[in-house]
């Protein structure tokens, strides 16, 4: 988290703004992520509905208000990484969860359910539920069909069979991932990968002498 202004830390230690922002429960419910993944999940959607109510006090006159008393001017990014410490785009993702129906969540896990009892994996986490909404928001665009939101699909995790990372000294790392289906991710360019390779391949040719 953004280390916090004197006056900073006096706005988000008032009790007003304490109660408001429910900051114990999300604290708490932020805690507890650290469990299964399933769990993890519920809970994910447990602190989206806290913090998309959060997000609106902070839109409102009195939050305003409170903030000029304190000198304070904040933008959403401000907000997102001064209350919460997170990045505006993960902050959006978690607001948007909170605004998603019931039923859409509700599809979602039970596909998901879907796919563990058939053996797969499925891909339940907030990416992948809004990737989920959004297909069954272009179902509904379309109508028919997908109309109800049957259409759409919950993506299944593929396992990842070879990861590589190369941390150099004053350098950019290096990370390579292939999954089941041989596809290779990555951020880093051939070159990069290659000298992190040619270090790798030192190593070996060293131990074997």
């Amino acid at each position: 988290m953004t280390n916090l202004l004197s006056i900073e830390s006096a706005f988000l230690s008032n009790s007003e703004v304490k109660q408001a922002l429910n900051l114990t429960e999300i604290k708490r419910l932020s805690t507890t992520l650290s469990n299964g993944q399933k769990k993890k999940f519920a809970t994910t959607l447990t602190l989206s509905a806290v913090v998309l109510k959060a997000f609106e006090w902070f839109g409102t006159e009195e939050c305003k208000q409170l903030m000029t008393i304190e000198g304070i001017s904040w933008t959403t990014e401000d907000f997102a990484n001064k209350v919460f410490g997170w990045q505006k785009s993960y902050f959006y993702k978690v607001v948007k969860a909170g605004k998603l129906d019931t039923s859409v969540v509700d599809k979602f896990n039970t596909k998901c359910d879907e796919i563990e009892a058939s053996g797969e994996e499925p891909n339940r986490t907030l990416e992948g539920l809004l990737k989920f909404a959004k297909a069954v928001e272009e179902g509904t665009e379309e109508g028919g069909e997908g109309e109800d939101g049957e259409g759409a699909e919950v993506e299944v995790k593929v396992p990842t069979i070879l990861t590589f990372t190369f941390k150099p000294e004053g350098g950019k790392n290096v990370a390579v991932r292939i999954d089941a289906n041989s596809v290779m991710k990555t951020t880093n360019s051939n070159d990069e990968i290659f000298n992190a390779l040619q270090i790798l391949m030192g190593k070996l040719a060293e131990n074997q002498n």
